[in-house]
This record gives C-alpha cells, structure tokens and sequence, in this order.
C-alpha cells in the first residue's frame, strides 16, 4: 500500500532558509547576471526576482565546476597513465665554487625539475565526463 504524504511539514526550516537567502545576496557569481538572464530568457524563463538569477547562476557556476575538475583528473590520470614525466627540468648554470653555502644551496635547488604547468582539455575527457551527467557528444563525421 502506498503511504500519504504529510504536506503540512515544511521541506526545509524557515531559519535555514532565510540563512540560505542572506548567503546567496552576499554570493558573487563568476557568471555575471546579465549573460544568466539572456540563457534564461532563451530557455523561455522569465523571471523578476533577482534570487533566482543568482541562485541559477550558483547552479550554473556547480555544474560547470565539476565538469572542469572531472576532465582535469581525467587529463591528470591520462598523464600517470602514459608514464611521460610530469616535469620539465630547468637548464642548470654551472658557477665556479661558492663562496659561502648560500650560494650553494641556490646552485642546488636551481638543479631541480619544477611540474609541468601545461594542462590541455581534450574532447575525449569531456565527452567521459559528460556521459556522466548524461549528455552525449559525438565528434561530427568530418573529424573522426
């Protein structure tokens, strides 16, 4: 048998909520308002309140925050995965003999490899990480 649902409880606590809708005036989307309020009008919804603009643009900002960091850990297990170092060594500078042992140390850490800054999205780890979130993209015929 199918149990009736109780409407009268609230879903949230009206002092969470009020908290909530303090924090989300105070919050400063990376997406500015006016590019959300073109896409929400493209998608035929208007609205006048400006907390739905910015809770939309919070949600917004989320998904495409854990897109980017799926593809990135996609991107970093790829670089363990093809054992290629990670790192670029610096060209050494041969001195003649320190005079005292800061000068030595320098030497030294200037011999050290630094990591490797060059990060590049690739189609294929954003089509895995889409999939994901159910949405499917496929290289046109052309480029494949």
């Amino acid at each position: 048998m199918a149990e009736s649902i109780d409407d009268s409880l609230p879903l949230i606590a009206e002092k969470d909520l009020d908290k909530f809708s303090l924090t989300l005036d105070q919050f400063n989307s990376v997406i500015p308002e006016t590019v959300t309020k073109y896409y929400m009008q493209q998608s035929a919804l208007q609205t006048d309140d400006e907390r739905c603009v910015k809770l939309m643009s919070l949600s917004v900002q989320k998904f495409m925050s854990e897109i980017i960091n799926g593809c990135f850990q996609l991107q970093k297990l790829r670089e363990k995965s093809n054992n290629r170092p990670v790192t670029n060594t610096q060209p050494t500078v041969i001195e003649a003999k320190p005079e005292n042992t800061d000068q030595a140390i320098h030497t030294v850490d200037a011999k050290k490899p630094t990591p490797s800054t060059n990060n590049t999205l690739k189609l294929n780890d954003l089509t895995d990480v889409l999939e994901e979130f159910d949405i499917n993209v496929k290289k046109t015929y052309y480029y494949t």
